[in-house]
């Protein structure tokens, strides 16, 4: 996942340099980790965020799915979304 296009995203432009941090150490630290080791990932970085008073936009969590993703098989992908969509529906 060294592939960091994701930086050229427009949510990145005017995105909090704390979020960016945070931001860029999951997708290095989610680097060939597996499906299953992803939330876990996600979780942590929600956390860190919230110990700032942060939280991420729903378009910058999106940003975060699709670098998160971004290695995985289109099963995988289709899993994920239907995570997101039961997510979604629970709040």
């Amino acid at each position: 996942m060294n592939n960091f296009s994701w930086m050229n995203h427009p949510a990145i432009k005017n995105i909090d340099a704390r979020k960016l941090a945070i931001l860029m150490d999951l997708a290095k630290e989610a680097e060939g980790k597996s499906q299953d080791k992803l939330v876990p990932l996600m979780v942590k970085a929600n956390a860190q965020l919230k110990t700032m008073n942060l939280s991420f936009t729903k378009e910058e969590n999106d940003l975060l799915v699709d670098i998160l993703t971004q290695d995985m098989s289109p099963a995988e992908k289709q899993k994920v979304e239907m995570i997101k969509r039961m997510a979604r529906t629970m709040k």
